[in-house]
């Protein structure tokens, strides 16, 4: 890892309505959980997607620094915010992986009519056959990537040494099990809720609805019911759309999972979801990992992204070095 780095990691979620922070210290095979902490905003911080109160952000990564006690030498792995990442998939003749890095980012600002230097592009590619590659690419503006890393300088925490994509966060304590064959996640964010599919662990696309849980908890139980009714008809058809437009319209999907960034949501997704027919296996978050859940999951989720991170290689925005993105 470095001389600079600590056997300590440190998961840190900004969500739309709360920062949520899990400290874990490596012992040889071993991780122990040191320290978590959770704080919910007292203002709005957001006006659906739009960032509206950076210091109240601020304010909240200064409690998790002081009740992790976060240091120069911890790993920190958190995720910027899922609607400032875009997702493209792509096909390049077969070349070594820093070349296809290269190749996409071009045909990328050729497509987005954008300059190079405006944008980072990350990709994870796998050889599609003997002459071609298939490769997800994952575009972020450099300037989201500074205002990002401006809320956590103004907490003095230092810049994290991975920058995840926001709807990656909750993927990384997941069971095993429920990673095979074809799969489906649904994360449903402030006002867009995303749809993951993957098959055999490789990321076949992502798409989303303008549909979020901002002021669904503001509604009484049946309107709450209701909205999570409605979800469900929508991700399901999106979920077919999905499927068919990467020919896999008669293959069976093996495992469909759902999360609400506002966890006391899931109970009504739970009783919304009954007529979702689109997989064999229906599974709400909390029962899709194998850990304590009393603890801030996409946190801790995001930290055990940092400790698997030279083992499992699924990476977003690597870091050669503390502060520098490549």
């Amino acid at each position: 890892m470095g001389l600079l780095f600590g056997n300590c990691y440190v998961g840190l979620d900004i969500g739309r309505y709360k920062v949520e922070g899990v400290k874990l210290k490596k012992k040889g095979k071993n991780l122990e959980i040191v320290s978590s902490f959770v704080s919910t905003y007292k203002n709005k911080a957001f006006d659906g997607e739009a960032l509206i109160d950076e210091g109240e952000i601020a304010l909240a990564l200064g409690k998790i620094k002081a009740a992790l006690k976060i240091d120069i030498e911890d790993h920190i792995t958190t995720a910027l915010f899922p609607d400032r990442i875009l997702f493209r998939k792509l096909e390049l003749p077969a070349m070594p992986k820093d070349q296809a890095a290269n190749a996409a980012k071009f045909q990328i600002v050729k497509e987005l009519s954008i300059s190079p230097e405006e944008i980072t592009v990350e990709i994870e590619s796998r050889q599609k056959n003997v002459s071609s590659l298939e490769v997800s690419s994952f575009i972020v503006k450099v300037e989201d990537i500074s205002k990002f890393n401006g809320l956590l300088f103004k907490a003095g925490i230092p810049f994290p040494d991975i920058l995840d994509a926001g709807y990656f966060k909750f993927n990384y304590i997941i069971k095993e099990e429920l990673l095979k064959g074809i799969l489906f996640i649904a994360f449903e964010d402030i006002s867009s809720t995303y749809v993951e599919l993957f098959k055999d662990g490789w990321l076949v696309s992502i798409d989303s609805l303008s549909d979020g849980s901002e002021g669904v908890d503001e509604l009484d139980e049946e309107s709450i019911l209701s909205h999570y009714v409605e979800l469900t008809d929508r991700v399901q058809n999106l979920t077919r759309m999905m499927l068919s437009r990467y020919s896999m319209a008669d293959e069976v999907v093996d495992t469909f999972i759902f999360i609400s960034e506002k966890k006391k949501n899931l109970d009504f997704w739970k009783k919304g979801i009954l007529k979702f027919d689109m997989a064999k296996r229906i599974i709400p978050y909390d029962e899709a990992v194998n850990v304590n859940k009393n603890l801030p999951l996409a946190a801790y989720s995001l930290a055990i992204r940092g400790v698997s991170e030279n083992s499992k290689g699924k990476l977003l925005q690597k870091k050669s070095s503390k502060g520098k993105i490549i």
